[in-house]
């Protein structure tokens, strides 16, 4: 069967949208201009994204966010009900659905994804999650596997959800380390997608990567810089050729960005937000179970700097020829796109689009 998915055609470099679901988006600042991410704000950014020519939208899953000096993340929504809302608004853009396999059992995606990506003629993706915050599973009962093991659990759910979601011909059953008992399993329709929705992952440990490559079409990848992320990738083509894969894992850089028209004004208005403004006691509580006792103070600075302005994610800061330069590097270093947060979508979404959009285009990385 040849794979169809929505992100096969249309600009070399895919540009989309990260982390708007919640309060705050991908900050942990207290200014005033921080993201409110009411629904009106992220339907208002969605139909923009859309009528501009972005790629996809792709939220964080978060269930009930982070202690700070002010709440952080507390004001979210839930992501499979959000895709269905927000291809029901738009035309054209891909929308993902971000799943805690540990939480959501994989019939149920699989029959509310396949739905998503019938009603928005074929627009669904799956962001698949093996484990995240343990306050968070805390609300649920659930106490998370040992890290290798949730990515063994979350093979299992791949495999349950991946059969469902593309039509079943006949009833099947299922029987698990993790997934158990399951008898009689069925769904159709199958979904538009072949053979089932646009899958995309984030992983950094070696079973977080084997995961990727045995399960997804796309790599979300954080580093610390281009010449680091290269030699990711580097790394990743390897494992990958070495388990037989034989298409490409199609790494997608996440980002933020500041821009402004002078680069002294992008460093100053990021210092003011993610330094001098920053919820140290979010940034703190982000920080905990992390190995930081080792770092040199310049680069812990740097790393709060950072989980302040954009969830560590690669900070793109400068002038939109400093914001295009950097996308352009990106993508001679081998990222297939990038996921990109702001401190507002709705005032900074629309500045990106007019005047860094444009010179990607000269550059050939966008139709």
């Amino acid at each position: 069967m040849q794979k169809t998915i929505f992100m096969d055609d249309g600009p070399a470099f895919k540009l989309g949208l990260f982390g708007y679901l919640h309060d705050g988006g991908v900050t942990m600042t207290k200014v005033a201009e921080r993201w409110p991410g009411r629904w009106n704000d992220i339907a208002a950014m969605a139909t923009y994204a859309d009528e501009a020519g972005l790629d996809f939208l792709l939220p964080y899953a978060r269930w009930k966010g982070m202690p700070g000096e002010i709440p952080q993340r507390t004001h979210s929504f839930e992501t499979i009900t959000h895709a269905a809302a927000l291809t029901g608004l738009t035309k054209r853009i891909g929308v993902f659905a971000t799943v805690h396999t540990s939480i959501i059992h994989p019939a149920i995606a699989a029959k509310m994804i396949m739905t998503v990506d019938q009603a928005s003629q074929g627009r669904a993706g799956l962001n698949i999650v093996c484990g995240w915050n343990q306050d968070d599973f805390d609300m649920f009962g659930i106490e998370q596997l040992p890290h290798d093991e949730r990515y063994a659990h979350g093979r299992e759910w791949f495999e349950i959800w991946s059969r469902l979601t593309s039509g079943t011909d006949a009833p099947f059953d299922y029987e698990g380390k993790h997934f158990h008992g399951i008898k009689h399993a069925f769904s159709q329709p199958g979904s538009i997608q072949r053979p089932w929705p646009l899958v995309i992952s984030a992983a950094y440990s070696p079973a977080g990567r084997n995961f990727a490559i045995e399960t997804s079409d796309y790599l979300l990848t954080v580093m610390e810089d281009v010449e680091a992320g290269r030699k990711e990738l580097a790394a990743l083509a390897s494992q990958a050729e070495a388990t037989g894969r034989t298409e490409p894992l199609k790494p997608i850089a996440v980002c933020y960005v500041v821009c402004r028209e002078t680069r002294a004004e992008a460093e100053a208005f990021h210092r003011y937000y993610a330094e001098e403004n920053a919820d140290n006691v979010g940034v703190d509580y982000w920080l905990q179970g992390r190995q930081t006792k080792a770092m040199l103070p310049e680069a812990l600075y740097k790393l709060r700097s950072r989980i302040a302005g954009g969830n560590t994610n690669f900070p793109l800061i400068g002038t939109p020829q400093d914001i295009a330069d950097q996308l352009i590097e990106l993508q001679q270093a081998g990222f297939a796109g990038a996921g990109i947060g702001f401190l507002n979508y709705l005032t900074d979404v629309p500045v990106f689009v007019e005047k860094v959009v444009p010179l990607l285009k000269k550059a050939g990385l966008r139709g």
